[in-house]
């Protein structure tokens, strides 16, 4: 017979892990599609389109999870976004902070440049520069990566200032998503008009919403009262 001294953790631990099915999440985080099924999610980490070219750990699906309070803030963020001919599109939320680490882990053990990725910084200066944070406010629940695409119409295309790839589920915003380089800050002059404004355009959606921009990533932003400031999760995202 267990007592209460002779149950280890780890047993503990499993015995608590067979009630829990695939997909349940802690308390106050949801999935977006439940909650905003009109948001397209082009979530990365969980495929091989991404700059470590591998799907990272905890992505075991191509859900966007998010703090209760972020995803309701996105919601209104979309139907404010619908209402002039725009649609939020995202590519990265809640990221396990196993992740986070495996990112750190990455940088540090190579060197070089990425003309898709990287094109002007080394790979083993990109947390030193800022691209990659070894604490990430995503594993926090309540940053999402995000641009938008124009509904009933193309979109604009003009040709990248750096990093030589296309988001195709986004207008033109100058840059890619997670193309590490100046010419991504959300001010930055490097790029079109066009794209300025339209960076210009999804600041301003999202402010209205309750989001502040991370001003080195147009794309990165967080709730402004995110309800787990100084809590990093470590769950994985799974499929429900």
């Amino acid at each position: 017979m267990w007592t209460r001294q002779t149950v280890s953790a780890a047993a503990i631990s499993l015995l608590l892990g067979s009630f829990c099915q695939a997909g349940e999440l802690p308390d106050g985080f949801v999935y977006l599609r439940e909650y905003v099924p009109d948001i397209r999610q082009e979530i990365r980490y969980a495929g091989k389109r991404n700059f470590m070219r591998q799907r990272l750990p905890g992505y075991n699906a191509g859900e966007c999870v998010l703090t209760e309070a972020a995803a309701k803030a996105l919601g209104k963020v979309q139907d404010a976004a619908v209402k002039i001919g725009r649609s939020l599109v995202v590519f990265d939320c809640y990221r396990p902070q196993g992740a986070v680490e495996a990112m750190v882990a990455w940088v540090k053990s190579g060197k070089g440049t990425d003309p898709a990725y990287f094109p002007n910084v080394s790979r083993s200066e990109l947390i030193r520069q800022g691209y990659i944070g070894a604490k990430s406010s995503h594993a926090r629940g309540s940053t999402v990566d995000v641009g938008f695409d124009l509904l009933g119409e193309k979109p604009y295309r003009e040709g990248q200032a750096v990093c030589k790839r296309n988001d195709r589920e986004t207008v033109d915003f100058g840059t890619p998503f997670d193309c590490f380089d100046p010419a991504s800050r959300t001010d930055s002059a490097a790029v079109s008009a066009h794209a300025q404004q339209f960076r210009r355009e999804l600041v301003s959606l999202m402010r209205k919403g309750g989001f502040r921009n991370y001003p080195g990533e147009w794309w990165h932003f967080t709730l402004s009262s995110e309800p787990f400031p100084n809590r990093s999760f470590t769950f994985a995202i799974d499929r429900r």
